[in-house]
């Protein structure tokens, strides 16, 4: 069973080229550029970022510029009014720094309170029923590494991170004793369905596990995907990321290999 399901990955993954979605990136209803976010940021003007929008939102971004936006990927930026980076140049360096270091603290402690499993512990076993209705054990996979990912289909950040995985790690560990098991977090067979194939056609392409009730996703972590758990082969966690960026894979890929060896 192991082997028929390493060799389904590692296949279909490789089957058609992918077509990387772009990144719109929003600012009052509006497309800026790259280089505009860049001098955004330079001047700190940029108050938060949210990945993903609304049904309604992005019906109005079609509607303005065309169907490029449903193959994309949305982050909508806040920006600090003019009254606000007046009022935060009254405010000391040494201030802004420490408020800054207070608030990286700050998220740091939400996000160790919402995972359940931390580095070092055994990770708690679970069957999964795969979207094809195999059932993988967690338990039966000692021996191996196995990489652990809860997403959803409207997380925007996950499906950056989905198209990523085919070439820094499904085709990287292909043939080795690693097994990939994503796991879609809280949603019906069908939404689910639906999202693998329109990925399919991008060249995304690798068994899925289903968790409608987030009863699996529950012994892992209370909040917050993507997540990955890399699980060595004693089965005990040795690496774990939340959210995505261009990094997070290269460092989760780079814990793997130095499994594998």
């Amino acid at each position: 069973m192991l082997a028929i399901f390493t060799a389904k990955i590692s296949a279909n993954a490789q089957e058609q080229k992918q077509d990387k979605p772009a990144l719109m990136y929003i600012v009052n209803g509006e497309e800026i550029s790259d280089a505009q976010v860049q001098e955004l940021s330079k001047n700190n003007r940029i108050k938060g970022m949210r990945k993903g929008v609304s049904d309604e939102e992005k019906a109005a971004l079609v509607k303005k510029y065309g169907e490029r936006v449903n193959s994309s990927y949305i982050a909508v930026l806040t920006l600090y009014s003019d009254e606000e980076m007046a009022e935060r140049a009254k405010i000391p360096a040494q201030i802004v720094e420490a408020q800054n270091k207070a608030a990286v603290t700050q998220k740091e402690k939400l996000e160790k309170e919402s995972t359940v499993i931390q580095v070092g512990d055994t990770a708690p076993d679970f069957i999964v029923e795969m979207l094809n209705g195999q059932k993988v054990r967690l338990s039966d996979l000692k021996g191996k590494v196995v990489l652990v990912n809860f997403w959803a289909t409207w997380c925007a950040p996950c499906m950056m991170e989905f198209n990523e995985i085919p070439d820094k790690i499904v085709k990287r560990f292909e043939g080795k004793d690693f097994i990939f098991l994503p796991i879609s977090r809280g949603e019906k067979r069908e939404v689910v369905l639906k999202k693998m194939n329109i990925l399919k056609a991008k060249g995304i392409d690798f068994p899925v596990g289903l968790d409608p009730n987030q009863a699996i996703y529950q012994l892992y972590a209370k909040e917050s995907i993507p997540r990955n758990f890399v699980i060595n082969q004693e089965g005990k966690v040795v690496y774990a990321t939340i959210g995505y960026d261009a990094n997070k894979l290269e460092e989760v890929a780079a814990q793997i290999e130095a499994l594998l060896k």
